[in-house]
């Protein structure tokens, strides 16, 4: 089968990103200070929550979210029905009401908690400080992410669907990734690209790694946290074959969010993950 000019630059490039991946890999595995490096050091700051604070939050961000997709079901379901965009459609709206409004749980959530604190008498919980890095290394980071992630999830979802086929299980991927595949209209492909690729990953690194896994990492260490964070990061995408490779991915950006301190970094490197897998999909290179 012979490949068009843009899906040999863009298997060219996979190849590329794929080979320098395996081979950072290879050298964390094989020396021990570029190791340390990567797995060895936490800028994560003290988090002052309580565990059902934390459970709270998540609460808060689920219910915002949920009344954000019923509000678009209201206003939109009719004009989704009668459109023949109509899975496309489906993603922007229930995307955006549900992504959008699921971030307002985040200052809800202070607030009652300052609110809760002034009621009882006790003083206002500290403002907690952030170290902030340069853009530029930011984006570094997040692109290293990335990189070194693409090899690994490349051999785990192969694994990982041979067991699935072995099982009897379906190994079918998810179906957002046929519907970008059959969406014709630019502007329409322009905000599914927005919400797949910038407002979902805000909202989901805010709540697996920079909620769920920062209180477990703190509360019960490493190996439990990055378990429990990737777990719920691949359920939540309900999609069998996704499961495992999803729940590494969420390891895999718990580790670089705890080694940097800084929650843009696992944002951005979720961001060009799932860019970079749309860019295969709508390239054709995945048929």
């Amino acid at each position: 089968m012979s490949l068009a000019p843009h899906q040999l630059v863009i298997a060219a490039l996979e190849i590329g990103m794929l080979l320098t991946g395996a081979w950072l890999i290879a050298r964390a595995l094989g020396v021990a200070d570029y190791r340390a490096r990567l797995l060895d050091r936490s800028r994560l700051a003290h988090w002052e929550l309580a565990g059902f604070e934390v459970t709270l939050l998540v609460l808060a961000i689920f219910l915002c979210g949920l009344i954000g997709q019923g509000v678009g079901h209201h206003y939109f379901a009719d004009t989704i029905k009668q459109s023949p965009q109509r899975a496309g459609l489906e993603v922007v709206v229930y995307g955006l009401g549900f992504h959008g409004a699921a971030l307002l749980g985040w200052p809800l959530f202070w607030l009652v908690r300052r609110m809760l604190h002034a009621d009882y008498g006790a003083p206002p919980p500290p403002v907690l400080e952030t170290r902030r890095e340069p853009l530029a290394k930011i984006l570094v980071h997040a692109l290293s992410t990335v990189v070194i992630a693409l090899p690994a999830l490349a051999l785990i979802s192969a694994a990982w669907n041979l067991v699935l086929r072995t099982a009897g299980l379906p190994d079918d991927p998810q179906d957002l990734l046929a519907v970008f595949g059959h969406v014709h209209s630019k502007p329409l492909l322009g905000a599914m690209l927005f919400v797949a690729c910038v407002l979902a990953p805000i909202n989901e690194e805010l709540l697996f790694r920079g909620a769920i896994f920062r209180f477990c990492r703190q509360r019960f260490g490493r190996a439990p946290a990055l378990l429990v964070s990737g777990v719920l990061f691949g359920a939540l995408h309900g999609n069998w074959a996704g499961f495992v490779p999803l729940a590494m991915l969420g390891a895999v950006l718990a580790l670089a969010y705890e080694r940097t301190g800084d929650i843009r970094v696992s944002m951005i490197a979720h961001g060009l993950f799932n860019l970079n897998t749309l860019i295969v999909v709508l390239s054709g290179l995945d048929s």
